[in-house]
Order: C-alpha cells, then structure tokens, then sequence
C-alpha cells in the first residue's frame, strides 16, 4: 500500500480511526463526488481529541463542525473496497502488516474503548475490592475477526484481550480477564496523558481510582477501598530489590523495567511493604 509519505505514527492513527469512530463514506449513483472521503463524527466534550488527530495528520484531515474529515480523494478511494468489502466494514488485515505505533492502540481505545470498574462489596469487614478492566467495543466485527485483531495486538504491543459476550453489535468485543494485562496496557499508553489530559479518566489509573474513591467516600463513607494487583507473587529477592532502589530513590517506572513489572504492580507493592512496617 502506498502511504502517500504519512509516517509509521500517523497511518497508526489513520487505520485505527477508520476501524474505530470514523469512516470512509460511500460514493452513490448520481453522485457528483469522484472519489470518497474520511469521516468522524464526534460530541463537543471530545473536541480536544479531535483536535490531536487533526494536528498529527494536517495535510488529511481538518475540522468542520463537529465533523473530522477529509476531502475527496483518490487516497480514500483505493482504501474503501478493504475496509468495505460487500460494503460491511472489514478488518484488512493485509494493511496492518508493519503497523507497530502504540498510537494505533491508543485510537482504539479512545475512540471504543472503556477502562471499566468490577465492583465487589465486603460488608462484614466494610470493604470494597475494585478490579480493573479495559474494553474494546468493537461489536461491528465478527468473532472472528477480533480474535484475529486480539493476536495482532499481542504480537505488536505485548497486551492481552479476548472475545466476551455483548448483547449488541455482531455479539461479541475485547476485554482484558487478568488485572496484569489492564495495567500493561495503560503502561503502554500513559505518556499519551500528557497531549491528551482531558482522557486521564483512560489513561491514568491514579486519577480515576481517587475519582471513584471520592464517589464511594459519600455512599460508603466508614469503607476501605482495596484494588487487585497482579496476581503473580514477588520473591523475596523481588521485594528486597524493591526496598533498596527505592531507597535509593529511583523512580517506580525504572523500577518496574527492571523486575519485568507494571508500573501499577511496583506502586501497590511498595505500599503493600510500607503498610507492613507500620
């Protein structure tokens, strides 16, 4: 596929759009248009997203109303038959061979996705265990081929999503099962926040776990909020390493490279240790 010079980041961005909110509109009969165009529709409150997408593809997309979209061109024209064969909307697989920009799973999950809260109440110890879940609403397209696109996401990026049942849609979308693979994909995308700080309810666990905290406060006001961590222990090697390089003031994040850990996986653990000195 000639890319017309976008860059790795920016077909990412492109790909993933199309998959996700956007799409690339019909030519009918009788229309004046030759060529097809790109299309978003979006709400006022994701403005700012709109705009991020706009400003990393400004020779193809620009802002009209509450439409991001493209002029008709050529370009469209030759992606419209792969991802509308018999005009369904399609996963073409053949166009992300290559594609490797964490961006085209950051557009995924901002355009459909949904860091989701599974709630479990302890009443006798006054508890309440939040385990965190990321969901990819992807319901246009068959089981199939989003067990397809799930293989995909963890040869290029390292994340785990499988297929769960959805009453609309073709049935079915992707969500991550283990606590593990959440955090791994909101470590993966967190440098985002920075450009994108209206989404810190998707992309920074620590803003949205003391947002549902503050909410719990009023409703539970006399429970303790606990989170699941990964399930995977930490050897007592693990633990003594973790003490020292904190000690020693390095950051979590490089901690967390260097035992093979989540971001999210070292800050409980390490409150976890403090917790048991008390």
């Amino acid at each position: 596929m000639d890319w017309g010079g976008l860059t790795d980041e920016q077909v990412a961005i492109l790909l993933a759009s199309i998959l996700g909110d956007g799409e690339i509109t019909k030519c009918y009969p009788y229309d004046r248009r030759i060529n097809n165009s790109y299309r978003e529709h979006f709400s006022v409150g994701q403005l700012n997203y709109r705009q991020w997408k706009q400003k990393k593809l400004p020779d193809l997309l620009y802002l009209r109303g509450d439409n991001l979209v493209s002029r008709s061109i050529p370009f469209m024209t030759k992606l419209f038959p792969l991802f509308y064969p018999n005009n369904k909307k399609h996963i073409p697989f053949e166009l992300l061979d290559g594609v490797h920009h964490p961006t085209f799973l950051l557009t995924l999950y901002l355009d459909d996705g949904s860091l989701l809260l599974s709630k479990r109440f302890n009443h006798r110890k006054k508890e309440i265990q939040f385990t965190p879940h990321i969901a990819l609403y992807l319901q246009a397209f068959s089981k199939e081929q989003l067990e397809q696109l799930a293989v995909f996401l963890f040869e290029c990026f390292d994340v785990n999503v499988r297929t769960s049942g959805t009453p609309s849609g073709t049935g079915y979308y992707l969500k991550t099962t283990k606590v593990t693979d959440t955090f791994q994909i909101l470590d993966l995308l967190y440098p985002y926040l920075f450009d994108l700080p209206t989404f810190a309810y998707k992309l920074d666990w620590k803003t949205r776990l003391a947002s549902e905290i503050e909410h719990y406060k009023s409703t539970h006001p006399d429970y303790t909020v606990r989170v699941s961590i990964p399930a995977r222990p930490y050897s007592n090697d693990e633990i003594a390493s973790l003490i020292e390089w904190k000690l020693r003031g390095i950051t979590d994040r490089e901690i967390a490279c260097r035992l093979n850990r989540t971001y999210w996986s070292v800050v409980y653990k390490w409150r976890d240790v403090k917790n048991r000195e008390v």
